[in-house]
């Protein structure tokens, strides 16, 4: 049995994702044409340059490709490194095909820009996360949670990673937690059902064990040789 809904939380990374960049230095330098003398017209081309950029990235997210949207995010990242939200459009737009290590290079330099800031955290966990790195994924996003505990795609795929590692438990807490912030899905539903019924099984197969030792001696590595086929 497998959960539901893990797609769909990359998919929602486009709708996290701000479409605006407040946090862009719109005076700061991109070029030597910004320390020109002139006080007037070289500056004012180069926030028009800037906001061009910025509006073909927003166009190439809603009606291009993952290709034009690295295009247009490398081309304003040559003006302005330090774009947190350039980087992670970028990086989104490299995990969407597949690039993950482009995007993880994306991601790391955005949290060395902004730590306090949650939107690289969580989607580096979710990159990690597809590339089955599952205990590291957990890491990254423990530490969105820490600074929004309110988070609930964080917590939705922090449920996905605890489910790949048969932390059931734990899986479902984060699933309850979602339900009792009002960000559930339908998906979340079907997901905490299969939790619990992995969760039953569980239990079950400890009682079996149990009943098995207080009947006779317990089963042992050698008690298995030669009774069914190995796997």
């Amino acid at each position: 049995m497998k959960l539901i809904g893990e797609k769909k939380i990359l998919a929602l990374w486009k709708s996290f994702t701000s479409r605006v960049n407040p946090e862009d230095p719109q005076t700061q330098q991109p070029g030597s044409e910004m320390a020109s003398p002139d006080h007037g017209s070289p500056k004012k081309s180069s926030l028009r340059h800037l906001k061009l950029s910025k509006y073909k990235i927003d166009y190439a997210k809603d009606y291009g490709t993952e290709k034009q949207v690295i295009h247009y995010c490398t081309k304003y990242l040559n003006d302005v490194p330090a774009s947190y939200y350039t980087l992670c459009n970028r990086a989104d737009a490299y995990c969407e095909l597949k690039k993950y290590d482009r995007a993880m290079e994306d991601l790391n330099s955005a949290i060395l820009l902004k730590p306090q800031r949650t939107n690289a955290w969580y989607l580096r966990g979710v990159v990690k996360g597809l590339k089955e790195s599952y205990t590291d994924a957990i890491q990254d996003l423990n530490k969105v949670i820490m600074i929004d505990p309110n988070h609930c795609l964080a917590l939705k795929f922090r449920a996905y990673c605890y489910y790949k590692l048969k932390e059931y438990e734990e899986a479902l807490c984060d699933i309850k937690m979602v339900i009792i912030m009002g960000c559930a899905d339908e998906s979340t539903f079907i997901n905490k059902v299969n939790i619990m019924k992995e969760i039953k099984k569980l239990n079950n197969s400890t009682q079996d064990l149990e009943v098995g030792g207080d009947n006779g001696a317990p089963l042992s590595v050698s008690d298995t040789k030669g009774k069914g086929k190995a796997y």
